[in-house]
C-alpha cells in the first residue's frame, strides 16, 4: 500500500509502497483511510527541526500523519461498538502504561515521557491507505460531518486547552455578573487552524475574541471571522486599539509575537502557550515578573488531548456544522492527492488555513 514516510531526524518525505501486516486481531478493526490533515508538527518533522521524532522500535522509517479520518472495513473478534462502514478518527498519543495518568486514560499528562504518538514518535502514523488499530483508540464520527471529521484531532487539543483555562480560572469567581463570560476578552495570536479553533471555541463559550496576525486577513479568514463574530486584527497597526485582555493564547511559539501583548493583561488573567517553535529570543526582565506576581497572572502550557477531548471535539464540529454551515468546511483551503503529499508537507500553500490529503 502507499504511505508517506520520513526518516527522522533527517529532513524530507516520500511516497512509498510498503508492506505491513494488516492482520485484524481481537479487539481491533481495519480502517480505510479517507483523509489526513497536515499541520505544523508534520512540517517540523519533514524539515528536521523537530528533533524528538523517531520511528517505531527496530525501524528506520516512520509513517507520517496524526490527523486522520477513515472508515471501518473489517471488525475483529469481540468488537461490539464498531461495525463495517462506521467513520472513525484515531487518538494520537498512546500511554506509557506506567504512570497513573496513563493508566486512567490521560496520556496527555504522562509523567514518564515514555508515551508514543502516531506519526510523530515511536508509532507509525496514518498517512497511508489503511491501518489496523485497537478500538480503545477510536472515536466515532457522525455522517453529517464526514467532510470535516479529520479536523477532530487538532480541535481536540484546543478543547483541552480551553478546559484548562476554565478550570484554572476557577481559582476565583471569574464569570460576569450575569453568570456568563460575555464580559471577558480573549486575544488569540495566530490565525491558522489552531488559532481559528481557539477563537471559535472561546466565542462559543461567550468570550469577546480578537484574532491576531501581523497582516490583514485573507478573504477566507475575513469570512470566517465575520461568521463567528470575532475581530481579525492586524498587529502592525499598533496595539492601542486592542482591549484589555482576560486571556491571551499564543499559537505561534514566537515570544516576539505575544510578549508585547502582556501589557494588555487585566488582573487575574491567564496566558496560554500552545504554539512551539525555535530560535526566536526576547528578553524577559524583572519588571515583567513583578507584573505577573502582583496581578495574579497564570501561565499554562498545553499539549495533546485525551480521548474524551476527541469526543467533545466531534460534538463541537457537529454543533458548528449545524449552526454555521460552511464556516468550518472553509477552513480546509486545499485538498491534494497522496502523490502531492511530500510537496505540501514540505511547505505551506499560499493562502492556506488547512491542507488535507484525500486518500479515497
Amino acid at each position: 500500500m502507499k504511505a508517506i514516510i520520513v526518516k527522522p531526524p533527517n529532513p524530507g518525505a516520500e511516497v512509498k509502497d510498503i508492506e505491513l501486516s494488516q492482520e485484524v486481531k481481537p479487539g481491533q478493526v481495519r480502517i480505510k483511510t479517507l483523509y489526513t490533515g497536515i499541520c505544523g508538527t508534520d512540517r517540523g518533522i519533514v524539515s528536521g527541526k523537530i528533533t524528538f521524532s523517531r520511528p517505531q522500535e527496530n525501524a528506520s522509517e516512520l509513517i507520517l500523519g496524526h490527523e486522520a479520518m477513515g472508515v471501518v472495513e473489517e471488525v475483529g473478534e469481540g468488537v461490539e461498538r464498531f461495525k463495517k462502514g462506521d467513520l472513525v478518527v484515531p487518538v494520537v498519543r498512546r500511554g506509557c502504561g506506567i504512570c497513573l495518568n496513563c493508566k486512567i486514560g490521560r496520556p496527555d499528562f504522562c509523567e514518564t515521557g515514555k508515551f508514543v504518538e502516531a506519526g510523530i514518535r515511536g508509532l507509525n502514523g496514518f498517512m497511508r491507505e489503511e491501518f489496523v488499530d485497537d478500538v480503545m483508540y477510536l472515536v466515532r464520527v457522525p455522517e453529517p460531518i464526514k467532510d470535516i471529521g479529520m479536523l477532530t484531532e487538532p480541535l481536540s487539543n484546543v478543547v483541552k486547552a480551553v478546559d484548562e483555562i476554565l478550570n484554572i480560572q476557577n481559582r476565583m469567581i471569574w464569570t460576569c455578573g450575569d453568570s456568563t463570560y460575555e464580559c471577558r476578552n480573549a486575544l488569540v495570536v495566530g490565525s491558522g487552524p489552531i488559532g481559528t479553533f481557539f477563537s471559535l471555541l472561546l466565542r462559543t463559550n461567550g468570550f469577546n475574541v480578537y484574532l491576531l496576525n501581523k497582516r490583514d486577513p485573507s478573504p477566507t479568514e475575513a469570512y470566517i471571522a465575520e461568521r463567528m463574530s470575532t475581530t481579525f486584527y492586524n498587529t502592525t497597526q499598533g496595539l492601542e486599539k486592542l482591549p484589555s485582555a482576560d486571556v491571551i493564547v499564543d499559537t505561534t511559539g514566537y515570544p516576539s509575537a505575544f510578549l508585547p501583548l502582556l501589557k494588555k493583561f487585566k488582573k487575574n488573567a491567564i496566558l496560554v502557550l500552545f504554539g512551539t517553535s525555535s530560535g526566536d529570543k526576547v528578553e524577559i526582565d524583572a519588571d515583567l515578573v513583578t507584573f505577573f506576581v502582583e496581578n495574579n497572572i497564570a501561565v499554562v502550557g498545553s499539549v495533546n488531548a485525551s480521548k474524551e477531548h476527541f469526543r467533545e471535539a466531534v460534538n463541537y464540529l457537529t454543533l458548528w456544522k449545524e449552526k454555521y454551515g460552511s464556516l468550518v468546511p472553509r477552513m480546509i483551503t486545499s485538498m491534494v492527492s497522496p502523490e502531492n503529499g511530500p510537496e505540501v508537507v514540505s511547505k505551506k500553500i499560499p493562502g492556506e488555513i488547512k491542507t488535507v490529503i484525500k486518500w479515497s
